[in-house]
């Protein structure tokens, strides 16, 4: 799966911000004016691609294309706020997409249903026959009518037993998929029928089967991934007593990516944040992250005061993905921790979040910090960080000389790697500063600014 566009990596943010509700408004704001900003002069196509592993997360756009079934979307050059913001509170939700002249959809082909034989004629009217009902009939079935598709899921529920029987476990997943997919696209009348045999015929034991399966296949797993999904809460707790069981999360990593996008695996994962196993504690925080649900926040920030590094890495980067006014705090606690290694994976999770919000947050971190290696990364991350905010304390850092009669300010060395960390950035805010101190530097430095800017034509 290729990289996400800028377009695209910002558009997700945005998604995911209008679904946090009123406290995000002021990060939606920005996020959509950078939107309208990167779709200005030119149009942004999205592909959705394939289902793969780990592709999906709430602030992904190509999980809210895929969910809403489009396989791609284009956005015309000057496509208007408005249009815009319309759409992303649309995907985020569940209201209908916009019709905007500025937006295309080309969505998914949808499968046709099997062809059915011609409906039997009507018996003539008569008595009704008289129906034994036996101790094996479940309630929940007994106002359903008979389904147009029996033929169609006998034969794969089957071919399930059969499979799962001869321990052929590809060949009983790739069964299963077709039932989960035939369950989808069946008439909404049938659906219900169709739905609950699937669910019994997906038993506990052949799910552990698949996910086994699926462990030492990787080509399989993103197919098992489907199936577990589609399963729900019985299946996150079999995929969870697999996690459990490895500190690596290779060749576990599709589990966590699938656990990530069912909402019935948060009650499961939360109570493992607190486990005294340190790597149950990081398992659940990758996920949770991803789910940015809130009720996980408090234990999220609690694991900041962790005794494991790892432990601590995987909730600062679990925070970097909540919206701002969430997760800005658990970060400053992550920037200014005892340990180098937890400050460095607090900057590096900034880095990959963006966000002007902690701008000058990293700014302070920089000017305490002694360790050179976290100091690197503090600056990296707040290179890579599009706004304003962050162009002022990129060009700060350079400008500020250290003197006999001052504390502050840095070295010429230091100076001299600001500017190559703002010339190997591909923001417009590193441009910015690195114009700036073009401009008003000195010496060594505003000669290394104004031939990194000649380089750049």
């Amino acid at each position: 799966m290729s990289p996400l566009s800028p377009f695209a990596a910002t558009y997700g943010r945005l998604i995911a911000a209008y679904r946090a509700g009123p406290k995000a408004a002021a990060e939606a704001s920005a996020l959509l004016a950078e939107v309208v900003g990167l779709v200005a002069t030119s149009p942004a196509t999205v592909e959705a691609g394939l289902f793969r592993s780990g592709e999906y997360d709430i602030a992904n756009l190509r999980s809210h294309l895929l969910r809403r079934q489009v396989e791609v979307l284009t956005v015309a050059a000057g496509a208007p706020a408005e249009a815009l913001e319309v759409l992303a509170r649309a995907l985020g939700g569940e209201a209908p997409l916009p019709e905007h002249s500025a937006l295309t959809y080309e969505m998914v082909t949808q499968i046709a249903p099997i062809a059915r034989a011609a409906a039997r004629p009507e018996p003539a009217a008569g008595r009704p026959p008289m129906i034994l009902m036996g101790a094996d009939r479940f309630a929940e079935e007994d106002d359903r009518a008979s389904s147009a598709f029996d033929a169609e899921v006998t034969a794969l529920t089957a071919e399930l037993g059969s499979s799962s029987e001869r321990g052929a476990w590809m060949e009983a997943l790739h069964a299963a998929q077709a039932l989960v997919r035939l369950s989808g696209r069946v008439p909404e009348h049938d659906r219900r029928t169709v739905a609950i045999r699937a669910r019994r015929a997906l038993s506990r034991p052949l799910l552990v089967g698949m996910i086994e399966h699926a462990i030492r296949t990787p080509e399989e797993q993103a197919r098992a991934a489907e199936v577990l999904q589609w399963r729900g809460g019985e299946a996150a707790e079999l995929m969870l007593e697999a996690i459990r069981k490895t500190e690596s999360p290779e060749p576990h990593r599709f589990l966590l990516d699938a656990l990530a996008r069912m909402p019935d695996a948060v009650p499961l994962l939360i109570p493992l944040l607190a486990s005294p196993r340190w790597h149950e504690a990081r398992h659940a925080a990758d996920v949770l992250g991803r789910q940015m649900v809130p009720e996980a926040l408090a234990p999220l920030r609690a694991l900041l005061a962790h005794s494991d590094a790892r432990v601590r890495g995987a909730a600062v980067e679990a925070l970097a993905r909540y919206p701002a006014q969430y997760g800005t705090e658990g970060l400053r606690v992550g920037l200014a921790h005892t340990s180098p290694e937890t400050r460095q994976d607090a900057a590096t999770a900034i880095g990959r979040r963006g966000g002007g919000a902690l701008a000058m947050p990293l700014l302070a971190a920089i000017e305490a910090e002694r360790d050179h290696a976290t100091w690197r990364s503090m600056l990296t991350a707040l290179g890579r960080i599009e706004a304003p905010e962050a162009a002022a304390a990129m060009s700060t850092l350079a400008l500020r000389k250290r003197s006999f009669l001052s504390r502050g300010g840095f070295s010429l060395a230091q100076r001299l790697e600001v500017v190559g960390v703002l010339a190997a950035s591909p923001t417009r805010a590193a441009r910015q500063a690195l114009m700036r101190v073009a401009r008003e530097a000195e010496g060594e430095v505003g000669a290394a600014a104004r031939g990194e800017l000649d380089r750049r034509g």
